[in-house]
């Protein structure tokens, strides 16, 4: 088999909803690589929010929905907002009552309110003050998160703004404004009564950044494997050969797919690669061949 690529983004495709990735995944992508394939990281987040996944072991990142790129440690490009577009936004935003939080490569800057949405959203509660107060104090260190007024006093390049509302109407008229400069990208991670999303400068995705890889590396499109699960995978789906959509992702992408794999709490990741026939069965340690097991790699 010649040397494939794979493109795995993070959040619903990666990582189960606890943040944790599964051992049968990582195991998988482990002996992928044993067998002479890249794996690649593709992701929204910034940096210093995957750095605690890198211990799995991949050939590389693209970071901020493709705002930074590395291979092999090495990073090859960086794209950013300009300044005056980055307050632009914050006013459009501001206006109508939208949180937001500012992404750097290894910073986010954000308010109290937004981080409590986000840690609310892990929880899946609305309670819990002591656990709430963990997950605030826990992302604040694993998502590197400053506070706001500490971009105004010293600003840094910033990839993307994310944001998140109780009023679809806002969101809308905040894209109204913006959309001559902007893609926005919608997605659906915490609760029917928010919405929440991403912004960033057009030209900026994770479809050309995989280009920018294939190119660097020197391998065909044909290739090219990704997998992924809401909308700000679309154009990595659209570049990628071969497409796969977890059966938990968003139903607008599943339409692009190559193929639906199982969601990712049955490990489809893990399920996909083996009958790409990205790794032999013999590769895997003992542990996996426990009764409970074995339906997964013998379908």
């Amino acid at each position: 088999m010649r040397k494939k690529i794979v493109f795995l983004d993070v959040d619903g495709t990666l990582t189960l909803p606890s943040g944790n990735v599964s051992q049968y995944v990582k195991d998988a992508i482990s002996f992928v690589r044993k067998n002479g394939h890249y794996v690649f990281l593709c992701t929204g987040r910034n940096k210093s929010s995957v750095s605690e996944l890198m211990s799995i072991g991949f050939d590389g990142i693209i970071c901020s929905a493709g705002g930074y790129i590395e291979i092999n440690n090495q990073k090859i490009y960086e794209s950013f907002l300009k300044e005056d577009d980055v307050l632009e936004a914050r006013k459009a935003f501001d206006k109508y009552h939208v949180l937001y939080n500012l992404e750097a490569t290894h910073m986010t800057f954000s308010d109290d309110r937004m981080n409590e949405i986000f840690a609310r959203g892990a929880l899946h509660k609305e309670h819990i003050n002591s656990e709430l107060q963990r997950i605030l104090n826990e992302q604040k260190t694993k998502f590197n998160i400053h506070a706001l007024k500490e971009y105004d006093s010293n600003p840094v390049p910033i990839h993307k703004i994310c944001f998140i509302a109780e009023d679809k109407e806002a969101v809308e008229k905040v894209r109204k404004q913006l959309s001559y400069k902007y893609n926005f990208i919608i997605h659906d991670l915490f609760s029917i009564d928010t919405i929440n999303g991403e912004i960033i400068i057009k030209g900026t995705n994770k479809g050309n950044a995989v280009q920018k890889v294939i190119e660097e590396l020197n391998i065909p499109i044909e290739d090219t494997i990704c997998f992924g699960d809401s909308m700000n995978d679309y154009e990595m789906v659209q570049v990628c050969h071969y497409s796969v959509v977890m059966g938990n992702g968003d139903n607008e992408l599943k339409k692009y797919a190559t193929t639906i794999c199982e969601s990712v709490e049955e490990d489809g990741v893990a399920l996909e690669l083996k009958r790409l026939g990205l790794f032999l069965l013999w590769f895997f340690p003992l542990h996996f061949f426990h009764l409970d097991n074995m339906h997964k790699y013998h379908p």
